[in-house]
């Protein structure tokens, strides 16, 4: 999913605003789509295509494509 906004992601992007539109129906699914994209966007940091910020502790975390 966040491979697909790669070269809209020159900004930083609140990872909440990746989560696909269907999933804001339920908080299960708001819960899980955030988990999933949280998770995939650790893996790209590791892999080095995006970087990753969070100013503050139980912050909104923030994602930007590394070019």
């Amino acid at each position: 999913r966040i491979k697909e906004f790669f070269g809209k992601l020159s900004n930083w992007k609140d990872i909440s605003e990746l989560i696909p539109q269907n999933f804001s129906s339920s908080k299960n699914l708001k819960r899980s789509g955030n988990a999933g994209i949280f998770s995939g966007s650790l893996e790209l940091a590791k892999e080095g295509n995006i970087s990753i910020k969070q100013e503050k502790l139980f912050d909104k975390i923030f994602i930007k494509e590394n070019k």
